[in-house]
């Protein structure tokens, strides 16, 4: 009896064999090895809710009837890579946020889509408000890449049951409290995982509650812009896209929603008229009127996530990420030396050019005593006379520059080769421009020799634009005259000619005469 016992045993394990390995290759697919699962598991534990017969890609024929815990018997789940991080001690630790600004998670973190969306289509039912906020989705950056409502409000977008769809069970979160927002967009744009495919940076979140909005908003303020206020709600476009709000060209606009409101700006004593005098700067011309992008707007100067008003000490610093040369020579000047010591009325960028509304500088500023001209605090004394001789420089290469320029435009009019005059007179604008920047050290010295070299390279340039007029001149007098010489020998010629022909006729006369 004990011996058959052991064959009834080693039997039911052959059977036992036999049937998991058919069980194994009836969810395997034929051919080749079944393709890994793409993206994280987390939160997406149900395959069928995204591969079903209604999903986005739903499962091969052959697939029918498996149920779901039999998926990754076959495909495998994708190992985390975790996130590269600094040796301790390499940077220092962020300040911790509180619990409730913390980045949200959503149930579902990937871009997804669904074939059937009862988000969508109960609010396109709803029309007014609500239709709106479908289609602003639908032109999205987000919708194009397949970031839907759930990813950022949860639930479930299959049901058709409204209470089923917006279940706590179902992760919907529903439209969030406005100090929410960050830690929700933070969710997916603060992950190197999912930003590095996009280029997109992922410091924006932490960046944000280092600037004045996200201090703010911790401070319990809710005039404050947060992410949905500046890049458009759910019409989120791309930041290069002419039509999005933070378009560079755009940009203005958007922040004067907020800080041209009077009620707003009343509640923390800001101006309300920064957009109209940017409007009106050099800056501004040459975005709005000009569309020239390289001119810089509000977060140029102030930041874009980490938005925060440039400090006393900083304006020179900000200035000179486009100004480069104009912030070396003023860090060598007087003036940056008087605002290292302390003294509190040395000058800075905007003590001259001001702030929003800054104008194209001229060598003006050197005279007189209106506010930002060089008279306002050097009224006289040997400083005052420094910049009257700074003033009669910048005026003599300006005008010796001018002269060259014109003289050139007219012998080019008169069809002139101008190409060396041209060159130089280039050679000379460029150490005119040096000066410009030179001028900020308050060197007299520094700035008259780069003025000679200025005025020097115009002067050949108009003396060679000069000659080829002179000889023009000469060459068209010399014309004339020759014209003259040619018109007097035809006329000659011609008496001559009629003179011949009528002595000519006079002896034919005679000739007849004799005849008869």
């Amino acid at each position: 009896m004990a011996k058959h016992a052991r064959w009834y045993a080693v039997l039911a394990l052959l059977l036992l064999a036999l049937g998991t390995g058919a069980a194994l290759a009836w969810a395997a697919p034929s051919g080749d090895e079944a393709p890994p699962i793409p993206h994280p598991t987390e939160g997406r534990e149900d395959c069928l809710k995204c591969h079903g017969p209604e999903g986005f890609k739903p499962y091969p024929a052959d697939h029918a009837g498996r149920p779901v815990e039999s998926c990754t018997v076959c495909h495998a789940a994708p190992r985390a890579e975790p996130t590269p991080t600094p040796e301790a001690g390499a940077i220092p630790a962020p300040t911790p946020l509180p619990p409730n600004l913390a980045p949200v998670p959503t149930p579902i973190r990937e871009p997804v889509m669904f074939g059937e969306n009862t988000c969508v289509s109960c609010h396109k039912g709803l029309g007014g408000a609500f239709a709106r906020i479908v289609d602003d989705w639908s032109a999205s950056a987000h919708a194009a890449r397949g970031v839907g409502c759930v990813s950022c409000h949860g639930g479930d977008p299959t049901q058709k049951d409204k209470e089923k769809a917006m279940s706590p069970q179902a992760g919907y979160l529903g439209p969030l409290p406005k100090e929410k927002i960050p830690g929700l967009c933070g969710s997916c744009h603060a992950r190197v995982d999912l930003m590095r495919q996009f280029g997109l940076p992922t410091d924006q979140f932490s960046q944000y509650w280092e600037s004045v909005h996200g201090q703010a908003l911790l401070e319990g303020s809710r005039d404050v812009a947060t992410c949905f206020d500046c890049h458009g709600g759910h019409r989120t476009l791309k930041a290069d896209d002419p039509a999005s709000d933070v378009y560079p060209t755009n940009e203005p606009a958007m922040c004067a929603r907020c800080h041209a409101d009077s009620e707003k700006m009343a509640r923390y004593g800001l101006p309300t008229d920064v957009e109209a005098k940017y409007a009106k700067s050099v800056h501004g011309r040459k975005v709005l009127e000009e569309q020239d992008l390289r001119a810089p707007t509000c977060s140029t100067c102030h930041g874009t996530h980490g938005a925060a008003p440039p400090g006393v000490t900083e304006v020179a610093n900000v200035c000179g990420q486009c100004h480069a040369l104009t912030e070396q020579r003023y860090l060598e000047g007087a003036h940056r030396v008087a605002m290292v010591a302390g003294r509190e009325d040395a000058p800075r960028c905007v003590t001259c050019h001001g702030h929003h509304d800054v104008q194209p500088p001229t060598r003006d500023l050197y005279m007189g005593s209106e506010p930002g001209h060089c008279g306002q605090c050097h009224g006289s004394g040997p400083v005052a006379d420094q910049v009257a001789s700074i003033y009669q420089l910048l005026q003599e290469a300006d005008q010796a520059y001018a002269q060259a320029e014109a003289t050139i435009a007219l012998a080019k009019g008169q069809r002139l080769i101008m190409a060396a005059q041209e060159e130089q007179l280039q050679r000379a604008r460029s150490a005119l421009i040096q000066v410009r920047a030179l001028q900020h050290n308050v060197d007299v010295e520094a700035v008259r020799a780069k003025v000679q070299e200025a005025v020097e390279g115009s002067r050949t340039a108009l003396e060679g634009a000069q000659a080829a007029l002179q000889d023009v001149r000469i060459r068209r007098i010399a014309m004339v005259i020759s014209l003259v010489v040619i018109g007097l020998t035809v006329l000659a010629l011609y008496y001559i000619k009629r003179e011949l022909d009528r002595e000519l006729e006079e002896r034919r006369a005679r000739a007849r005469e004799r005849t008869q």
